[in-house]
């Protein structure tokens, strides 16, 4: 997928994203794109209300449009797999039922947003259209710590989403 064709996704889910459940006016933070091997998975897109971001911060924006197919399961496995690389195993344990069956099969352009407001409490999206609401500020946190997390498994991307700010 080139580039201009991600940007062009990307902003019609930005403009199709509910105003309800997010801040009106989103200011772009940083973004780059997650690599395994020599496949890219994934962009990612990290956004707040002010276009900065601190640890906990809220309210936020993760968006990350697929550039390849992957099964929802395989994005449940992989995300109670980084809680374990991030010797988190209570994240496992409180969140692993609410985590099963939440999210589809993604293709290609597809997008899955976790958008928070300002009391912390998170929805996830799939290509603009609401999954699931997450009351829990605290899982909002757990679950953003994959990407943002000083210890994350891929301090490059980190880097990228925090605009090259440590």
């Amino acid at each position: 997928m080139n580039a201009w064709k991600s940007v062009i996704l990307l902003s019609a889910f930005v403009l199709a994203l509910p105003a309800t459940a997010t801040t009106d006016k989103w200011q772009d933070v940083g973004e780059g794109v997650m690599r395994y091997l020599f496949w890219d998975i994934y962009h990612a897109e990290l956004a707040t209300d002010t276009g900065d971001y601190r640890q906990g911060q809220h309210p936020m924006r993760l968006s990350l449009t697929y550039l390849r197919d992957i099964e929802g399961d395989d994005i449940t496995k992989a995300t109670l797999d980084q809680w374990r690389k991030l010797d988190r195993p209570e994240y496992v344990r409180a969140y692993k039922t609410l985590l099963k069956g939440l999210w589809p099969d993604v293709r290609s352009g597809d997008t899955l947003s976790f958008v928070t407001d300002a009391n912390g409490q998170g929805a996830f999206y799939f290509n603009g259209e609401l999954l699931q609401r997450v009351d829990d500020p605290a899982f909002s946190d757990a679950f953003t710590s994959i990407w943002l997390s000083p210890q994350t498994t891929e301090p490059g991307l980190r880097a990228q989403l925090l605009g090259g700010r440590p």
